[in-house]
């Protein structure tokens, strides 16, 4: 029997190294010709000195670290808004824009960023207020089959992936139309931009399209161009297909492909000169997550025990973006606001195959409520205020098992 287990388990390990070999096989095959385009160069930083911060141990970092550094003003103080990525939480981010817009305090953005499903609603709330009830209809309305058509065996076969795009690309045309795209044009006029992030599948690296200056670049396709875009930034990997963009490089052709950058980057931070923002400028980070998730009881499987931590992975990064976001604030003499999805709220947490409307409603609302109320911003970044740091353990309480 012993020698018959073995046997089965060699042969299992022989199909598996076929697979994957296969795999490998047909992935360089249907790679695009030319390979990936050179890596442009980075830029040169100019390496700037700061004061450091010491702040009393227990009780002053958060008030050390909501003071932004004194930096002499370099240029018109703006208003920025990062919107994170996070599917889940959308509709929070959303009613928190819609609250704000009906107390009267929201200002018209200079610069708006957004990654994932925060590109969505970013396009939404760079355009301005006027948007709001496409944005409310859209937010509470869409479901997993707006975004994706599952067609696993189909869809593996001939695009490498679960499911088709083709609902989402649909749902981008219709929501960002041709007036939606003459209103982007004259936000570009006026001087004000929007930034989108995605991943380029070749190069692992995070892209970020000025979509306004593709809307205004006269091409004939500019306004398909962005709508690409902002359907590569939705587009989960493995999921559905990425989106292809054929680029030239030095005279030579490539084809990129490019996907859902959530995987490299939760918060897109403000982009300008020197990767920074002026002096006296405030900006706007909303999180459409809680910044530490809640306790669960884990079952004793192996798919159970790495959800959790797929979950944390996304979540530390998204605090880690956050924290990088308000580091610029304090090199850039910018004041940082910072809002997420409250730690005391309690639902049924949304995923791929099973996205709203049933959660939506009670998200919304809840960002509503936040947006109405002020909104109450946190001045400080994720592990600054008291309990969110890591205590060490002493082995005090641990017990002995016999």
């Amino acid at each position: 029997m012993g020698s018959l287990i073995r046997l089965l388990a060699s042969l299992v390990r022989s199909g598996v190294c076929l697979v994957l070999a296969g795999m490998g096989i047909i992935g360089c095959s249907t790679c695009p010709s030319g390979g990936p385009p050179p890596l442009a160069d980075a830029p040169t930083l100019i390496q700037t000195g700061y004061q450091a911060v010491e702040p009393s141990a227990d009780k002053g970092l958060p008030d050390a670290l909501a003071m932004p550094a004194p930096i002499p003003p370099n240029g018109r103080p703006q208003q920025i808004l990062a919107v994170s990525g996070g599917v889940a939480g959308v509709p929070f981010t959303a009613g928190v824009l819609v609250g704000w817009t009906k107390i009267g305090t929201r200002p018209m953005f200079d610069q708006v960023t957004g990654i994932s499903s925060g590109s969505l609603v970013g396009a939404y709330a760079f355009v301005g207020p006027k948007y709001d009830a496409q944005m409310q209809e859209m937010i509470l309305t869409v479901n997993t089959g707006n975004l994706i058509k599952f067609r696993p065996l189909c869809c593996m076969l001939f695009d490498g992936a679960f499911g088709s795009g083709k609902p989402a690309e649909c749902l981008i045309r219709r929501a960002y139309d041709d007036c939606y795209m003459d209103d982007l044009r004259k936000a570009y006029a006026e001087g004000r931009r929007f930034f989108v992030g995605t991943m380029n599948l070749e190069t692992r690296r995070l892209a970020v399209w000025d979509i306004g200056a593709i809307a205004s670049s006269g091409r004939p396709d500019a306004n398909e161009l962005v709508r690409k875009v902002l359907l590569a930034a939705v587009s989960w990997p493995g999921a559905v297909p990425p989106v292809a963009f054929d680029v030239e490089v030095n005279g030579r052709c490539y084809r990129e492909e490019h996907c859902d950058a959530g995987s490299v980057a939760m918060v897109l931070p403000p982009i300008g000169p020197m990767s920074g923002c002026p002096a006296g400028s405030d900006v706007y980070v909303l999180a459409s997550r809680k910044l530490y998730s809640d306790p669960v009881c884990v079952r004793k499987s192996a798919f159970c025990r790495l959800k959790p931590c797929i979950t944390a992975f996304f979540e530390a990064l998204t605090r880690a973006d956050i924290s990088r976001v308000h580091s610029l604030c304090m090199l850039c003499g910018a004041r940082f606001h910072l809002l997420a999805l409250p730690q005391e709220y309690h639902g049924e947490p949304p995923s791929i195959t099973n996205l709203y409307p049933k959660e939506a409603g009670k998200l919304f609302e809840t960002g509503y409520q936040a947006g109405v109320s002020g909104p109450c911003w946190r001045l400080t970044p994720p592990g600054a205020e008291p309990g969110e740091a890591a205590v060490p353990h002493d082995g005090r309480g641990i017990q002995i098992c016999r």
